[in-house]
C-alpha cells in the first residue's frame, strides 16, 4: 500500500468484497485512513450491501464516507457505467431493481462457467465462483480469479481478453439497463449521477451522449486515464457545467490502490452541495 498522506483528499471510486472487490469495507477504509485520506466513496457494482459497513468503519477511523453505486448500464453494444453519490441506499424502490439484476448476474456467471467448460473443457464449476465471491454480487472477475487459481490464465486481463470479455465465445450478456435509465435511477434516489471512466469509452462522443441524458458529473481523473483525458474530460465538464469528479477504481490488493487517484476538499464540496438540493 502506498505510504502517502492525503489529508483533504476523497477517493470517489472504490469497491469491496461486496461486489468485485478484495477488500471488506471495513480493510478498505482501514486502508484510507492509514494514508489520512478525508473522505472515500463505496461505489460497488449493483450493490449498495456495503455502505452500512462503511459508513460504520468511517465514524471510527474518522473516514468520511460517501454512499455510492456504480450501474452497469448498455447502450447499443456500449458498456457505459454510471456513478451515483450520496444516494438514499435503504430505497425500497432501488433495492427491488438491484435484487432483480443480482440475480440476473448469477444467472449470467453460471452460463459463462457453462459454456467455458462446454467449449474449453476447462475444469471450473459454478460453484466455485460462487465461493470467490462470498456473500457478494457475482461477476466476471469472480470466474476469472478462479480461472487463475487453477492455472488457466495468467492474469484477469488473459480471462477477459480471450474468454469472457465482450465477442468473446464464452460471453454472455447482461441485465439491460440503459444510461438513461440509470441515470434516471440514480436521481430518483436523491443521488448525483457522474460518468465513469470516460476515457476507456470506445468513442469519446458517447460522453457528449451521456450529457444529453441528463448527468450531472464526469470523472475526470481515474487510475487508466492518459493526461490527454483527464484534459479533455475536465474541458468538457467545466464547459457544461458539470462536476469534475475522480478516483482509483480501487479492487483491493493489486494496484491501482485507493487514495492513487483523489480529487480535493472544493470539488468535494461541490458534489456535497449538489447532493444536499435534491433533499
Amino acid at each position: 500500500m502506498n505510504q502517502k498522506t492525503l489529508d483533504g483528499r476523497a477517493d470517489l471510486h472504490c469497491h469491496t468484497t461486496a461486489s468485485d472487490g478484495l477488500f471488506t469495507p471495513l480493510q478498505l477504509i482501514q486502508s484510507a485512513a492509514r494514508i489520512r485520506l478525508s473522505a472515500v466513496a463505496i461505489t460497488d457494482h449493483d450493490t449498495t450491501d456495503g455502505i452500512e459497513e462503511g459508513i460504520s468503519a468511517g465514524k471510527s477511523w474518522n473516514v468520511d464516507v460517501v454512499p455510492g453505486i456504480e450501474l452497469n448500464t448498455q447502450l447499443d453494444l456500449n458498456e457505459i457505467h454510471i456513478l451515483g453519490y450520496y444516494i438514499e441506499w435503504h430505497s425500497s424502490y432501488l433495492q427491488d431493481i438491484l435484487h432483480e439484476m443480482r440475480d440476473v448476474r448469477k444467472n449470467r456467471a453460471k452460463r459463462i462457467t457453462e459454456r467455458l467448460v462446454e467449449l474449453y473443457d476447462f475444469d471450473i464449476s459454478f460453484e466455485e465462483v460462487l465461493a470467490e465471491a462470498k456473500k457478494g454480487t457475482v461477476s466476471r472477475p469472480h470466474i476469472a480469479r478462479v480461472m487463475i487459481s487453477k492455472g488457466l490464465v495468467k492474469d484477469v486481463e488473459e480471462a477477459f481478453s480471450k474468454y469472457i470479455g465482450t465477442d468473446c465465445p464464452a460471453y454472455v450478456g447482461r441485465y439491460r439497463l440503459t444510461p438513461q435509465e440509470g441515470i434516471r435511477l440514480i436521481k430518483s434516489i436523491g443521488g448525483v449521477p457522474v460518468l465513469a471512466h470516460p476515457g476507456l469509452l470506445p468513442d469519446p462522443r458517447l460522453a457528449e451522449i451521456m450529457i444529453k441524458h441528463g448527468i450531472e458529473g464526469i470523472e475526470a481523473f481515474h487510475s487508466k486515464h492518459s493526461r490527454e483525458a483527464e484534459k479533455y474530460f475536465s474541458e468538457l465538464a467545466r464547459q457544461n457545467g458539470l462536476l469534475i469528479t475522480g478516483g482509483s477504481d480501487f479492487h483491493g490488493a493489486e494496484e491501482p490502490f485507493v487514495g492513487d487517484i483523489t480529487i480535493g476538499m472544493k470539488e468535494m464540496e461541490r458534489l456535497r452541495d449538489l447532493a444536499a438540493n435534491k433533499k
